[in-house]
């Protein structure tokens, strides 16, 4: 049950990926006649949703040969559904399906790319500005992740899909990577509000083409400024009323290679979530989150700004 990919690529190089062709779980790997040649193409096989919040991952029969770059991603899924993600791993393992939060397999993963598409419909995640790739060393096995939150009650069964677009390499002038801020010190009491702030400190120059807040269907305000020594507020960056939709397809400020958004070494970031969680349920994190997420350049590394006060 570990799913199904299909990928041509038109560049005057080898196989970009390496695949088996079936298991006895019953998938297969193909490439389909007059596919596009600069779309992987995943579906799963049909899995299990429990009610509540849940993580299923795949990891695939693919294995890369060479270097793929990759600009975006979108995704289908089912009412719940979040988001899909793609990573590469370092140590290679035999595909399966699994239940994964937590994992400790966690730390031999690498993210590449997101995308969200709650009932059905192909939902895109934020491309990157032209110019840049993620990239995705040759040797490397793909896994896909999917989130849902099932308020249903009730046990249902989804098939995701996932597109993931490629781009030559001649087309590629430098590589991105995640830049996460990260306030994970929070609860949230059943039938309560709640509100958290923090402030953390930027370690090295920066620059952005893409930022966005991050919370679940229980937000209610998120914002992301830049302030002083004293905490004092020189600039808002990011500031919205948060809807439940926000939660896959946020609001994004976007920029450009050219005029990207840059953070100097030192700058300090404050950043503030609020909440009303109508559920039965004490909400911490990830079922609910307070995260401001972007792409910077150069990069080929995740960079984490943490919660220091």
């Amino acid at each position: 049950m570990r799913g199904q990919f299909s990928i041509a690529l038109a560049f005057a190089l080898p196989m970009a990926l390496t695949t088996g062709c079936g298991g006895d779980d019953g998938s297969e790997t193909t490439t389909p006649p007059g596919s596009d040649p600069n779309v992987i193409k995943w579906t799963s096989q049909p899995f299990e949703v429990p009610a509540g919040e849940s993580f299923m991952c795949f990891y695939t029969d693919m294995i890369t040969d060479r270097e793929l770059n990759v600009v975006k991603a979108s995704a289908k899924q089912g009412d719940g559904g979040h988001h899909v993600t793609l990573y590469y791993v370092d140590n290679v393992r035999d595909p399966k399906t699994f239940p994964c939060s937590g994992t400790v397999e966690m730390t031999d993963w690498h993210f590449v790319v997101g995308a969200g598409g709650e009932g059905n419909q192909l939902g895109d995640f934020a491309a990157l500005a032209d110019g840049l790739a993620i990239k995705i060393p040759p040797g490397k096995q793909l896994m896909v992740q999917a989130h849902y939150i099932n308020t249903s009650g009730a046990m249902r069964t989804e098939t995701d899909q996932m597109e993931v677009h490629l781009t030559d390499p001649a087309n590629v002038k430098a590589f991105a990577s995640d830049f996460v801020i990260l306030d994970d010190k929070f609860e949230i009491q059943p039938h309560s509000t709640a509100e958290t702030t923090s402030i953390c400190e930027v370690e090295q120059d920066l620059k952005l083409t893409m930022l966005i807040g991050h919370m679940h269907e229980q937000g209610q305000h998120y914002t992301l400024e830049r302030v002083d020594e004293a905490g004092e507020t020189l600039e808002v960056i990011y500031d919205h009323e948060w809807k439940p939709a926000y939660a896959s397809h946020p609001p994004f400020l976007k920029y450009t290679m050219e005029e990207p958004f840059e953070f100097k070494k030192g700058t300090r970031l404050k950043q503030s979530c609020s909440w009303n969680n109508t559920t039965d349920e004490l909400l911490l994190f990830p079922t609910e989150m307070c995260i401001g997420f972007g792409y910077y350049f150069p990069g080929e590394s995740r960079i984490m700004c943490e919660r220091q006060e």
